[in-house]
């Protein structure tokens, strides 16, 4: 599908991130947006897939059913269900300038395991790094990064080093709000 098809589904009433649910309401383009997310790993090896709460579960999940890879959920601090001797945790500061962290199971992970991360937005990045940093944290080894919406300019591009980007509605810095401007300027 066409970066732009991708607009016609998504709710840009909020000014900051947009609403991205109605993409997954339509089959046919929600499962568009799972063959684009994998499209330039079809020939990489990898393990399994990795996403953070929460629009990260919808997406990780869709395309780990659709490469029928494993999954690894990647929680919000505080929120995992387990032995804590289990939970391994990373801490990472958002888009908002709040200091949050992640934590996984560390069972779901062997050491060498090959991962693709797979996200909704990329921002400032320091969420996904976070993320990463947990994930080599355990052993694995982080393949690439796959998401929707890509700020190309984010902070995170001079932490990418050996790690493969895919963005699929990509856009350059955030000075705009309003992400509608900002993703019709990276089409056109």
């Amino acid at each position: 599908m066409r970066a732009e098809d991708y607009l016609e589904s998504i709710d840009f009433a909020a000014t900051w991130k947009p609403d991205f649910s109605p993409l997954f309401e339509n089959p046919r383009v929600f499962r568009a947006l799972v063959l684009d997310l994998i499209r330039p790993f079809r020939g990489v090896e990898f393990d399994k897939i990795a996403c953070p709460e929460s629009m990260g579960f919808l997406l990780g999940a869709a395309v780990s059913a659709e490469l029928k890879k494993g999954l690894i959920a990647v929680r919000k601090g505080g929120k995992l269900p387990n032995i804590k001797r289990n939970i391994v945790g990373q801490s990472f500061r958002d888009y908002s300038r709040q200091t949050l962290r992640f934590e996984v199971n560390k069972t779901l992970i062997k050491p060498g395991d090959k991962v693709l991360v797979i996200d909704d937005w990329l921002e400032t990045g320091g969420q996904l790094k976070g993320l990463i940093k947990l994930l080599e944290k355990c052993g694995a080894i982080v393949i690439g990064i796959s998401v929707l919406g890509c700020n190309t300019k984010s902070r995170f591009s001079q932490f990418l080093g050996g790690y493969q980007l895919h963005g699929i509605l990509n856009y350059e810095g955030s000075k705009d709000r309003d992400l509608t401007q900002r993703l019709d300027r990276a089409i056109e």
